[in-house]
């Protein structure tokens, strides 16, 4: 009989580098890789479900609207026009429903990788659930991000506009790329925030900036490295891949599609798991969470 296996004692927690924060992240990822790997795989899934029925939708109302031109003896071409814009609302509506998955792998993937990290244990099932009840809130936070950021851009170059100087045009530039790379590090742990704590978008995006208070360098120096290190294996996967092509064009082409999904599956609990590192460190750094579970661990009296 298949037994659940025990959970892991859960780690020593202390100030880490960011070496140490990588250590950690695949010490974790490697304690349950399947567990990550068919979390990640199952948002995919999902993603692919979804995209199919409303392609078929989509494909149906295409084929009505094709027979009621053949049907009439006038061209029409209002019913085109509807039909292009039902084309661009199920674009909109696709890439809506893509980001709110994908807000639900992120959730679930930190809600595995909190449990993992403290040293309990973890299940697909309850991991999905909670990243599917979260997903609104990830995707809202991102939203408001994402305008903030738009914002951000904005003011700068209206600022530079207004001045009317090349070389003001340029400094905004540089001001702007700078100012995201601050805004993201301040941000980054935004999702970990919405799951392990149950936050709302605006006070997760508020708690994400005081936890990274002091600590943006070594974000930033965790993002390179986890960048590089996504680099390395893509171009690892690459090389294999190319090494041991087919030469049937249609072949290759889906064979390259199934190897960059596989990849992507692969590597999304990486960055996630890394990210919840990050937190837990900020966390201790700040608030001596360390001292607070060693508390919570002290028997009752």
């Amino acid at each position: 009989m298949q037994t659940t296996p025990p959970p892991s004692p859960a780690p020593a927690l202390r100030p880490l580098g960011v070496g140490d924060v990588l250590d950690r992240t695949f010490n974790v990822y490697r304690s349950r890789a399947l567990l990550f790997i068919g979390l990640s795989a199952l948002w995919y899934l999902v993603l692919v479900i979804v995209f199919i029925v409303l392609g078929l939708a989509a494909f149906a109302s295409v084929i009505a609207t094709f027979a009621q031109q053949v049907n009439r003896s006038t061209f029409d071409p209002t019913s085109l026009a509807g039909a292009a814009a039902g084309f661009i609302a199920f674009i909109i509506v696709a890439v809506l429903i893509a980001i709110l998955l994908f807000s639900g792998q992120s959730a679930s993937l930190v809600r595995a990788a909190a449990l993992r990290y403290l040293g309990k244990e973890a299940t697909i099932g309850e991991a999905f659930g909670v990243g599917l009840r979260a997903s609104p809130r990830v995707f809202l936070a991102g939203v408001l991000v994402f305008v903030l950021l738009l914002l951000f851009w904005a003011l700068v170059f209206l600022i530079a506009a207004i001045s009317q100087q090349v070389i003001v045009f340029v400094i905004a530039g540089l001001v702007a790329l700078v100012g995201t790379v601050y805004l993201g590090a301040s941000w980054l742990v935004v999702p970990v925030v919405v799951v392990v704590e149950g936050a709302g978008p605006i006070a997760a995006l508020s708690r994400s900036w005081a936890l990274s208070q002091g600590h943006r360098w070594r974000i930033i120096g965790i993002q390179l490295l986890l960048g590089l290190l996504n680099i390395v294996l893509s171009a690892l996967i690459g090389g294999l891949f190319a090494f041991g092509q087919s030469q049937q064009p249609g072949v290759a082409t889906l064979l390259q599609t199934l190897v960059n999904l596989a990849s992507t599956i692969i590597w999304a609990p990486v960055e996630w798991i890394a990210f919840t590192v990050l937190y837990y460190d900020l966390r201790v750094r700040k608030e001596a969470f360390d001292l607070q579970l060693a508390a919570e661990a002290l028997p009752q009296l």
